[in-house]
């Protein structure tokens, strides 16, 4: 399922990973000529400069997305909630990207701090839904893997 937000987001990342990938050479550069000072002061002004583009719940709703992509999954999965301090931003990036149905996945001992963070953040809990994952199989067979979960969506 491609989305174009999102896509617009790994261009966004894509663009500022190559401009701090050239910063580093030059801050190489400088190293070999045993310019440490000047080194040090041209990635932390590159740092000031160019913010990194999204927060940290942003990415964790963008990774969700690449790796339902990568699985196959039938339905937007989350297998990994976002911290409560970012589930906001997480929330907002998947309403802004038109996501209105996510499955979650997630088995972690937080999960039940992503329960309430989804609800305090406009989603509704719904129904037990299994997520069918056609990219991944159970060993040594071609059957996709099922993960059980349960759906959110936009309250």
């Amino acid at each position: 399922m491609k989305n174009a937000y999102f896509e617009s987001m790994y261009k966004e990342v894509r663009d500022y990973q190559e401009k701090k990938e050239a910063a580093k050479k030059q801050r190489s550069k400088l190293f070999d000529e045993e310019k440490y000072d000047e080194g040090t002061a041209l990635m932390k002004a590159f740092e000031e400069e160019n913010k990194f583009p999204y927060t940290d719940g942003a990415m964790k709703a963008y990774w969700a997305y690449q790796n339902m992509n990568y699985r196959g999954s039938d339905c937007f999965e989350v297998e990994d909630l976002p911290w409560p301090k970012d589930m906001k931003d997480f929330a907002e990036t998947l309403l802004e990207a038109g996501i209105d149905a996510i499955t979650v996945t997630d088995q972690s001992t937080g999960l039940m701090d992503g329960i309430y963070g989804l609800c305090e953040n406009a989603w509704k809990m719904g129904a037990l839904k299994t997520v069918t994952r056609e990219n991944d199989h159970h060993f040594g067979t071609n059957e996709p893997e099922t993960k059980n979960g349960i759906e959110f969506t936009i309250a």
